[in-house]
């Protein structure tokens, strides 16, 4: 994302100004949310692949557009048609997901996530001013939160309980299908989307998130430590006859971070 700037006003224009300058509901509707619409589908196709020479997005026009939306008093229609706008797209991503055989679900998820994150990193701080006057001081919450939860309602809610089978499924394999790494990420990512979703899967979720389930009594630890170290030998035999010699010692480092 580009964050070159935009030509200078003129020196007798104050910025300030400039940024007061009267919006109408039509000014907005043909002129200022396309141009914020635009920018907001560019971001949510992911990152761009290598070498990307297409268009790139100005940061700073765009942020400028959105303030002035703001100042002018078209918060309201402006969170309301960024939120419909980006959970048309998460609609229509689930609805794409369904058509996946069950094993494909965690690469698929890690990637359309990856994608989402990275989506939600360029349009958050375009819309600062928004959340500040807006969604902070109006909704009490923030922006991040508001999309993540659109997110998870969309795309992740309706597949959750397939998901998680299929972490435990793959988790306990005798045979590595799925490098560790991407079901590790994978739980994290939904963990920092939404905590909530540790409460209806603690089992799953304590193998990756520390702190998820309730201290341990004494008596209970030395079970813990077994199961622990019969899961890590059985991944990690798994891994070796699977995989190329070389990515052992990745493993071996992943398990102590």
């Amino acid at each position: 994302m580009s964050s070159r700037y935009p030509e200078e006003a003129p020196a007798s224009v104050p910025r300030r100004a400039l940024a007061m300058t009267c919006m109408t509901i039509e000014d907005y509707r043909n002129t200022y949310w396309p141009q914020l619409q635009a920018a907001v589908d560019r971001l949510l196709q992911g990152p761009p692949p290598p070498y990307h020479t297409g268009q790139v997005i100005e940061f700073e026009p765009m942020y400028s557009a959105a303030y002035k939306c703001v100042c002018q008093q078209h918060s309201e229609a402006l969170y309301n048609d960024l939120m419909s706008h980006v959970n048309k797209h998460f609609i229509k991503v689930a609805m794409e997901m369904q058509q996946l055989d069950d094993f494909q679900l965690i690469d698929s998820y890690y990637a359309v996530i990856h994608r989402v994150i990275y989506s939600l990193d360029g349009i958050i701080p375009i819309f600062t001013y928004l959340n500040k006057v807006y969604v902070s001081t109006k909704l009490s919450s923030n922006l991040r939160t508001e999309l993540q939860n659109l997110f998870c309602t969309a795309v992740i809610d309706p597949v959750i309980d397939k998901l998680m089978v299929m972490v435990k499924r793959a988790t306990g394999m005798t045979t590595v299908t799925i490098v560790p790494h991407v079901i590790a990420t994978l739980v994290k990512s939904i963990h920092k989307l939404n905590p909530n979703y540790a409460q209806r899967y603690p089992q799953v979720f304590a193998q990756y998130i520390p702190g998820v389930l309730p201290t341990m009594r004494e008596h209970e630890l030395p079970g813990y430590i077994n199961e622990t170290q019969e899961l890590q030998a059985s991944l990690r035999q798994s891994w070796v006859s699977s995989s190329p010699r070389g990515k052992k010692r990745c493993l071996d480092e992943e398990m102590h971070t």
